[in-house]
Order: C-alpha cells, then sequence, then structure tokens
C-alpha cells in the first residue's frame, strides 16, 4: 500500500514534474513523477560516471554573463535577448541580476555560477548585428560621426547633410558631439553614406562652389579622413594623425579643447590633455572633450606625470 504524500509537499500540476530536479529539490515535491525522475537521473549518472563518460552539463556563467552585458552595451534588451537567444526570460534574468524566488527564499538573489551548456551556447551565438536593433535603441555614433567625416572630406557641406536627415543646425551640433545615437538615425546616414559617398556634390554654380571649397577646407583643417580611407568605417581603429610638420599645430589642440572632433598626433593629443587636466577637469570629462576613451587620457596622464585633478570639476567649462 502506497503511503499518501501530504498536499503540501507536491508542486501545482502545471509545473514540470521529473523534467528537471527543480520540483524535487527545491520545492521538495514527492509526487510520483517527481521521484521516479529522480530515481532515473540518478541511475543515469551512477552509469556515465561508472563508464567515465559522466558530463553535468554546466558551464561556468561568468563568461555568459559578461556577453550579456556586451550585448546590452551595444543596444540589445536583455529581453530581447531572450527572444532572439531562446534562452528563456527566467535565464537570462537569473544570469543578471541573480537567482529568483520568493520572500523567504534564502538562494534569492545569489549569482548565478554556472549554467546550462545549452542556454550558454545558444547566448553566445547572439551577435550585436544592427538589424536584431529596435530603431530607438542607442548605439555608439562613432559609425555616423566617421560618415559625415568623410562625407564633408569628399565636399558635401555639412548644411546638406543635415538638410537630408531633416536636421535644424542646432541639433545637428548636438548630435555631432553626442556619445550616442539612435539605430534609426544611424540606418539612416548608412544609407546615405552608401549612395554618396563615391559621388562629388554639385558644384557648377558659384554658391555651391564656395560651399563645396569650403567643406573640403573644413575637413582638411580637422584632419577628417575621406571614404577610402577605411576597410570597415565602424569597426576600423582609426590611424594616428601623421606628424606631417614639426612641432604642434596649437590650432587644432585648442578646437580639440573646444569640444570638437579633429584627428591629433600624439604629441598634440598629449598638449591637449595637459591644458585641460590643468584646468581641473577630471579624466572622464577629458575624455569626452577629446573623444577618447579614458584608459588614454589615464595613460597620458602617468606618461607626462600628470596628478590627478583632485575635486577637479565634473562639468565641461567653455
Amino acid at each position: 500500500m502506497t503511503t499518501p504524500v501530504p498536499e503540501r509537499f507536491i508542486c501545482p500540476p502545471d509545473h514540470k514534474h521529473a523534467a528537471t530536479g527543480t520540483c524535487y529539490v527545491f520545492h521538495k515535491c514527492r509526487c510520483d513523477a517527481c521521484r521516479a525522475g529522480r530515481s532515473a537521473a540518478a541511475t543515469s549518472r551512477n552509469r556515465q560516471k561508472a563508464y567515465g563518460r559522466y558530463d553535468h552539463g554546466l558551464v561556468d556563467a561568468a563568461p555568459v554573463r559578461e556577453h550579456i552585458q556586451y550585448l546590452q552595451s551595444c543596444g540589445l534588451g536583455w529581453k530581447r535577448i531572450a527572444e532572439i537567444s531562446g534562452a528563456g526570460t527566467t535565464a537570462i534574468g537569473s544570469l543578471i541580476y541573480g537567482r529568483k524566488g520568493g520572500t523567504s527564499d534564502p538562494r534569492k538573489g545569489e549569482v548565478i555560477k554556472r549554467t546550462t551548456r545549452e542556454k550558454a551556447d545558444r547566448i553566445l551565438a547572439v551577435k550585436p548585428d544592427l538589424s536584431l536593433l529596435a530603431a530607438g535603441a542607442y548605439i555608439s555614433s562613432r559609425g555616423v560621426h566617421r560618415r559625415v567625416q568623410a562625407l564633408v572630406a569628399r565636399g558635401w557641406s555639412q548644411s546638406k547633410l543635415s538638410a537630408m536627415v531633416g536636421r535644424e543646425p542646432g541639433n545637428w551640433f548636438t548630435m555631432m558631439q553626442a556619445p550616442s545615437v539612435t539605430v534609426a538615425l544611424h540606418r539612416e546616414f548608412a544609407e546615405i553614406y552608401e549612395r554618396l559617398w563615391n559621388e562629388e556634390p554639385p558644384h557648377a554654380d558659384h554658391r555651391d562652389k564656395i560651399a563645396y571649397s569650403r567643406s573640403i577646407n573644413y575637413a582638411a583643417a580637422r584632419r577628417w579622413l575621406p571614404p577610402l580611407a577605411w576597410d570597415d568605417i565602424d569597426t576600423d581603429v582609426e590611424p594616428p594623425a601623421q606628424e606631417e610638420t614639426v612641432g604642434i599645430d596649437e590650432a587644432l589642440v585648442l578646437l580639440a579643447i573646444a569640444g570638437e572632433q579633429v584627428r591629433l598626433t600624439p604629441e598634440e593629443r598629449r598638449a591637449a590633455v595637459t591644458e585641460l587636466n590643468a584646468s581641473r577637469l577630471n579624466d572622464s570629462v577629458i575624455a569626452e572633450r577629446l573623444h577618447v576613451t579614458t584608459r588614454t587620457v589615464l595613460r597620458i596622464r602617468q606618461e607626462l606625470d600628470l596628478a590627478a585633478a583632485v575635486g577637479a570639476d565634473k562639468q565641461i567649462v567653455a
């Protein structure tokens, strides 16, 4: 005669009894299906161990978590990652925010140390492709800025380019200083760039000729690169400006200090960092102003033996 199982030890019928060990181990369910599943799993595990072929199917969760964070930095939300990978929102959420559970569960919020190989493979297979991102998601503005600079170097004026995307001059300036743009804007500029990169703007009449010459001179003064300088304009590492002349171009240094995107030689970049550091700006503000990473600013400071500005002003001053 089978001893009746207390109702409190039986999970609701919609749980995956015997499909996983969750019900038996964590919910303390002792229904027939859970007990049979537990027994079968133990038998299979012992057999595989005896044959030297046992694989628990779990892998380190840290690299998977780092990949999710990388995808998030590229504009993919964690629920979107769950949808694309098919790993499920519970798996992704637990990897990011810790183990789920009720308020009385002592394991709630616990960092997941291991995950199944299948889920890890699914998540790691997701790449930050623009086609996967929502139009309103924000990504690095590097691709847009480089495309604008390359087209200006071909003679396209910024006023013409801003008109193509319906931007007012004030908004255009803000966009050219912003560290991120929407995916929709990136796609729009990518389409414009593909259409115009190998074409010069009309410059037969007097006004167009002036705009054409001014654009080329403007780009040259800032050492902006033309389209053919890039293999992949979104991902290539920007080549350093060549030391074309002896000394430092003070005009370019002043433009960089003002926040304009210009290509500096190593010596000019050191001069800009020195000037901004002397103004008691912290590394992150200097990096934002010069459109470089904080690590680059730190390296230059250490190279020049410049002390970090203690209590530095966090605001960019004009």
